[in-house]
């Protein structure tokens, strides 16, 4: 079954530690404008981050030298304006469920470019993905977590790169597929391929045509097969995702009895 980004999340539903002493609670009120949920050892939780009416100045001022250097590399304002709100946002929503300055926030990539909060003790992970019109954030506790999102669309290269990024288990899964749901076919295929690399942390090293997953509409998303080890269908789960009309998704994570929230920061929310 696919899995419904369907919930605003508002104003005091969450679960303040009684412990959180004023400053706490303080800093909680500062970073966003509602209190985040308490984050469970068993929990992943899911953010649809929808275009924000927000100033772009509201949040270059939250990000690094280093992140607004790489936003002035995009040449057109579109895409300036969206890194800039998606990382300020990323910020704000760690702060808030680290109880800590959005602005304080160390990263670290590793040698592949997998960012992670700086920090050996910091249990929080998170992943995040982007395309027209949506942003998505995936965050749990201590495990490696990858996630994808696209608009559905019709995919023009669509032969192209299936010949070339697809497993034959896939290739042949795809062909099996009605003409006119190739295109949905494909997408959960894709969405499902790139949130297990960056799950795995090891980005294009990873060769797409060697590993496999599901992509009929009627099978549970899953990793079926691995090229170079034949245990690691066993070391991850994969969901599939709907994050809102019009997007398709998956979420790749290692195996656990993991429960999915599904939150939204609308554009409202100031």
């Amino acid at each position: 079954m696919p899995f419904l980004l369907s919930h605003v999340y508002q104003p005091g539903e969450s679960k303040v530690e009684e412990s959180e002493d004023s400053f706490q609670k303080e800093v909680r009120r500062s970073v966003l404008p509602f209190v985040v949920p308490r984050l469970r050892a068993n929990e992943v939780h899911l953010w649809a981050l929808i275009p924000d009416a927000e100033s772009t100045a509201e949040y270059t001022s939250l990000l690094s030298p280093t992140e607004v250097e790489r936003a002035r590399r995009f040449r057109f304002p579109a895409l300036f304006e969206r890194f800039v709100s998606d990382h300020g946002r990323l910020r704000l929503l760690l702060a808030a469920y680290l109880q800590a300055d959005p602005q304080s926030l160390q990263f670290e990539q590793n040698v592949q470019g997998k960012p992670r909060l700086s920090g050996p003790d910091c249990r929080l992970r998170f992943n995040m993905s982007h395309t027209r019109g949506l942003t998505m954030i995936a965050l749990c506790l201590d495990a490696e977590l990858g996630i994808d999102v696209e608009a559905i669309r019709a995919v023009e290269d669509r032969d192209e790169i299936t010949s070339v990024h697809f497993s034959p288990i896939e290739s042949s899964a795809l062909l099996a597929q009605p003409v006119q749901e190739r295109d949905a076919a494909f997408l959960r295929c894709w969405t499902r391929k790139e949130a297990y690399i960056k799950a795995h942390g090891e980005g294009l090293s990873l060769p797409l045509d060697r590993f496999a997953v599901t992509l009929a509409d009627q099978d549970r998303a899953a990793l079926v097969h691995c090229d170079w080890d034949e245990n690691e269908p066993d070391r991850w789960m994969l969901h599939h995702l709907q994050p809102m009309a019009g997007y398709i998704g998956a979420l790749a994570i290692e195996q656990g009895a993991w429960s999915l929230r599904p939150f939204t920061w609308p554009a409202s929310s100031s």
